[in-house]
């Protein structure tokens, strides 16, 4: 115990027998801290531009398909912006409307009805690739975002299926991707 106390003792008086730090010369640049943005790099978006944008996503992948048959977002989108990174979008989209008479409570679905619904989500993955990349370039268009032109934009739709569905040949998501220098969007279907 005594051993200890003194070791804490030692300590505390060598610590304060460390020498000041130097001032830096009169001529010599100021160094920029690691987590502050310099001023060619832009301000990060606002929480609410963020919302706005989510808002925006989910109403165009409502908007999105047959008319009889339209997607949904699950959950609303989730977005975030980081300066001198980019923009990710993501939402969980289901591709068509839950047959009729389904629910929590009953799974059983005739062989009629899982064909109609498939073909449905089917029909509709072409729908949701060209929303997918409207709005990545719409996001890369933004001047809610302030994005600089190394700025990536990343808006993706994670698919949800149920359990008694025939996946087979199905995307688990679709990615579209957008590099602000090339202004390509680049699809990916997982």
């Amino acid at each position: 115990m005594k051993l200890t106390i003194f070791l804490t003792a030692i300590a505390l008086v060598s610590a304060g027998a460390q020498p000041a730090p130097m001032a830096p010369a009169a001529n010599a640049p100021a160094a920029k801290p690691a987590n502050t943005i310099g001023a060619t790099e832009t301000a990060s978006a606002s929480l609410q531009t963020i919302r706005n944008l989510e808002k925006d996503m989910d109403n165009r992948i409502g908007a999105t398909g047959a008319k009889t048959a339209p997607c949904s977002v699950l959950s609303p989108s989730r977005g975030l912006y980081i300066a001198g990174l980019g923009a990710v979008f993501e939402a969980d989209v289901e591709l068509a409307p839950t047959p009729g008479g389904i629910g929590i409570f009953q799974t059983t679905v005739g062989p009629q009805q899982k064909a109609k619904y498939r073909n449905d989500k089917l029909a509709n993955i072409p729908f949701l690739e060209k929303t997918l990349s409207d709005m990545a370039l719409a996001l890369a268009a933004s001047p809610a975002l302030k994005m600089s032109d190394r700025d990536q934009v990343v808006v993706a739709a994670r698919l949800v299926y149920r359990s008694w569905e025939d996946v087979s040949g199905m995307p688990g998501e679709i990615v579209a991707h957008l590099d602000r220098r090339e202004g390509t969007v680049k699809l990916e279907v997982q």
